[in-house]
């Protein structure tokens, strides 16, 4: 598979992420048909994401965000507070959208997301 490297932009304060990829890493890798970084689809990097399009609300444009290529523990994958964006126009082509997006890395124990949702 081959991907684009593209940013993390965090708060200089750090990221909420919870030990998301925003905390390790500067920059994620997105899956490309035409990225210049072969993937080993076998053995992904820690910090491969995927591009998430969801519809919220019928009529609207869908919500796009990015998210870990590996599948979440816990109680899923939530927004921790970084967005990711690249100037590489393959990035804004891939992603369907014309402006930086979220990225959803922070993952919490259903224990720990009970007692921070009361």
């Amino acid at each position: 598979m081959r991907a684009l490297s593209v940013e993390i932009y965090k708060n200089r304060r750090g990221d909420c992420s919870n030990n998301g990829i925003s905390s390790r890493f500067n920059e994620i890798l997105i899956p490309c048909e035409t990225g210049y970084i072969e993937v080993d689809e076998a053995n992904p990097p820690e910090n491969l994401c995927k591009v998430v399009k969801r519809n919220l609300f019928m009529g609207e444009p869908p919500y796009v965000h990015i998210e870990p290529w590996n599948k979440a523990e816990g109680a899923g994958w939530m927004a921790g507070g970084t967005i990711v964006d690249s100037c590489d126009s393959r990035f804004r082509r891939e992603i369907g959208i014309d402006y930086p997006v979220h990225l959803h890395d922070r993952q919490e124990s259903w224990e720990m997301n009970d007692l921070l949702s009361n």
